[in-house]
């Protein structure tokens, strides 16, 4: 029903207005060009005096103003408009990049369009369907929940939307673990290639090898001079998946082929072409499925290989978690603290005589 200004003829203050018995306040006022207004209606407070309502009804008028002035945008505005927002604000990073990607190509175009305020779990589960009809793999699909549910979570902190469409929206991914069967054989293959493949390349050769150590690419690639120590074999990885500082063993024959290329600071990966550290490194990776005839080799496939080996040569598994850098070694962390020098150093005596072995 349409609000008829002349049934409010009391004036309280600008923008606030009252009936005759001062029981239904009319307020109006403008926000971002658009007018609102509406009723205070206390027509059931009547054992409340005339000036206890006015009271209440000023008060009232400021919280309704400061709702629509805590809401970044107005109600009408489209996931599209609110993602080109959001994605400001989001710092830059490998994953910002992949992201806003996978949004432009796969999310928007089914969505985008959608009012914020109406989109409903009905309609990802629906571009998600679109997405699997386009054959995109699951691991694909699930990026559109890691671009949304934290961007919907964003909107809700700022008052734009009341619940997350992304509740209970669940992509089961397959399996991805590659088992490793022969691993002993298998490791010492491996290494084999790599002696060969980068013979005289001491800077592919000593990467290949941390990796086949049980080193993650992002720890390979972003080592710095300063972090190794020669002396007393060891370095330090800064930036790791669990977010914590580890002092690794260094083996005598990456130190030897680190010294053929050693610097005093800087990256050692440096990139010759950018001058900061490797960033793509499928070049030289590929040139190792080549040689082994073995599509899934990859610096982390390298983890399986090696820990698989351990566990085949009797290590045990706090050893292991520590050799690859885990600080979860099951309920056995309540009573132990992880040793990666120690698990590491022992990783890579097993391997040398896997190795050993085979050539003899």
């Amino acid at each position: 029903m349409a609000i008829n200004r002349k049934d409010y003829p009391n004036k309280i203050e600008t923008g606030l207005s009252a009936n005759n018995d001062y029981t239904i306040f009319l307020y109006r006022f403008m926000y971002e060009k658009k007018e609102y207004s509406g009723l205070i209606d206390l027509a059931d407070k009547s054992a409340w005096g005339k000036k206890d309502r006015i009271t209440f009804a000023k008060g009232e008028l400021v919280r309704i103003k400061n709702d629509k002035r805590d809401s970044i945008f107005n109600t009408e505005i489209t996931l599209a408009a609110y993602m080109d927002e959001y994605w400001k604000n989001v710092p830059a990073g490998k994953y910002k990049s992949i992201r806003e990607s996978h949004y432009d190509r796969h999310v928007k175009p089914h969505i985008g369009m959608k009012k914020l305020v109406d989109l409903r779990q009905k309609h990802i589960e629906d571009a998600l369907k679109k997405q699997e009809e386009a054959n995109l793999l699951p691991r694909t699909r699930k990026q559109t929940m890691e671009v949304l549910n934290p961007a919907m979570k964003k909107a809700i902190a700022n008052r734009m939307i009341q619940f997350n469409p992304c509740d209970g929206i669940k992509i089961k991914l397959p399996p991805t673990k590659k088992i490793v069967v022969n691993a002993t054989l298998t490791l010492n293959k491996i290494h084999t290639a790599i002696e060969e493949e980068f013979k005289g390349d001491p800077f592919y050769h000593a990467l290949f090898l941390f990796a086949l150590q049980g080193r993650r690419r992002g720890e390979i690639i972003t080592l710095r001079w300063e972090d190794l120590n020669f002396d007393a074999n060891y370095y330090v990885l800064r930036k790791t998946k669990n977010n914590e500082e580890q002092k690794i063993f260094l083996p005598e024959r990456i130190k030897e082929l680190l010294n053929q290329f050693k610097e005093n600071e800087g990256w050692v990966f440096q990139s010759r072409r950018t001058g900061t550290h490797l960033v793509d490194i499928r070049r030289v990776t590929d040139r190792m499925k080549t040689r082994l005839g073995d599509p899934k080799f990859g610096v982390h496939y390298l983890r399986n290989v090696m820990v698989s080996a351990m566990a085949e040569q009797g290590l045990e598994s706090m050893h292991l978690s520590g050799a690859l850098g885990h600080n979860d070694p099951n309920t056995i962390k309540k009573y132990l603290t992880m040793n990666y020098l120690k698990s590491s150093e022992m990783a890579s005596d097993v391997i040398d005589i896997i190795v050993e072995k085979a050539k003899n």
